[in-house]
């Protein structure tokens, strides 16, 4: 079963870029230009409404800093794979340039190359800001609204959530239209980040999705078990890297090349937002496995001891295959061993950074959960 569900996740990676029979090659290239897509996200708001902070949340790690001219330069902050996804910190109406009116701002920002514009406010939205606003959504190709720091939201005479939707009704539907709706997030909390994510991942294109999917920190079960799905895309590309090497079992009969695998495994660490501590640990004990498994590999390619041998070392230290496929190691698009052991390894450091994440995130959420109840 595990190895019919192996296949099954390759068939639908290959079909999903349309390359389902393709050289290896043509499969290269194709992944290629899909990471290579640059994933651009505005971030327009007043100085101090969190638009760094928020930043650094959806990824996971200090990609900006708050304190480089905060609210009045406007900063791209690239990171994620190849450094495709750029966030860009743009100043709302308070923090424009004094020689920069509101009427110029368009003309310095081209906020048409912006996939998503999120517009960032906290507290009360004034009139210059919903009058800013107003024109930031005529340029940009989608918008979403955010009330940040809403773990301050409170009044004396209405529940918290009655607050939000006079505040959504009063600030967002009435000045902008029925059509726009407001997340209220809290950075310091983690109250609303999981949506802010599931709401930008919805907007997007499916290949500039599953790319956000792979590098975005995840705060919600389905956006982990997304990235699990568009992380098997990491590993079919070093897995060509593999195959386009012509790795063969060579002098001691070792298959894997445990140095490109570690740099998969890293990928996907950092994909996972592993911390650098668990990171190395998961590569000192990824390194240890894989030297391990050439030792069968090499026992394999000699014949020495047969199945008596190598089979118990297979189950051992690769129990995810099964007797049916342990005899043998099955070419994958006819590229050879070097392919299918460059994706076995990476579908195995997946599932181990996902048992990683998946703790943490269970301990987020139960943290958040116990915030919101106080």
């Amino acid at each position: 079963m595990e190895n019919q569900e192996w296949d099954k996740e390759l068939d639908e990676i290959l079909k999903d870029l349309g390359v389902d029979g393709s050289p290896i090659d043509a499969i290269h290239e194709k992944l290629k230009n899909e990471f290579d897509k640059v994933l651009n996200i505005g971030f327009i708001g007043s100085p101090g409404v969190g638009k760094s902070t928020l930043m650094n949340k959806i990824a996971g790690r200090k990609i900006a800093d708050s304190g480089v001219n905060p609210g009045v330069k406007v900063t791209p902050f690239a990171w994620g794979e190849n450094d495709s996804i750029v966030f860009w910190d743009l100043p709302g109406y308070n923090g424009l340039p004094k020689e920069h009116n509101v009427e110029q701002y368009w003309e310095f920002h081209n906020l048409e190359e912006m996939d998503i514009l999120i517009c960032m406010f906290s507290n009360k939205l004034t009139e210059d800001d919903a009058h800013f606003f107003k024109l930031a959504i005529q340029h940009a190709q989608d918008v979403i609204f955010v009330r940040s720091k809403s773990d301050d939201i409170y009044d004396d005479e209405l529940s918290v959530e009655e607050l939000k939707a006079e505040i959504e009704e009063t600030y967002i539907k009435k000045l902008f239209g029925p059509q726009f709706t407001l997340l209220f997030v809290s950075s310091r909390t983690g109250e609303g980040l999981a949506e802010l994510q599931d709401t930008i991942a919805n907007r997007l294109s499916s290949d500039l999705q599953e790319k956000f999917y792979r590098n975005a920190k995840a705060y919600s079960q389905s956006f982990l078990v997304a990235k699990e799905k568009a992380s098997l895309k990491t590993v079919l590309w070093y897995s060509t890297l593999s195959a386009g090497a012509g790795l063969v079992p060579v002098g001691a009969g070792i298959l894997i090349d445990i140095p490109s695998n570690i740099k998969m495994i890293k990928a996907i660490g950092n994909h996972f937002a592993l911390t650098p501590k668990r990171l190395a640990l998961l590569e000192e004990q990824e390194t240890e496995k894989m030297k391990e498994y050439n030792v069968f590999l090499n026992v394999l390619k000699h014949g020495i001891g047969a199945k008596e041998l190598y089979l118990p070392l297979l189950k051992r230290f690769a129990p995810e295959v099964v007797a049916a496929r342990a005899g043998q190691i099955i070419p994958v698009l006819g590229a050879g061993a070097g392919f299918s052991l460059t994706f076995f390894m990476g579908k195995r450091a997946i599932n181990s950074c996902k048992v990683i994440a998946q703790d943490i995130l269970e301990k987020e959420i139960e943290a958040i959960n116990g915030t919101l109840v106080h």
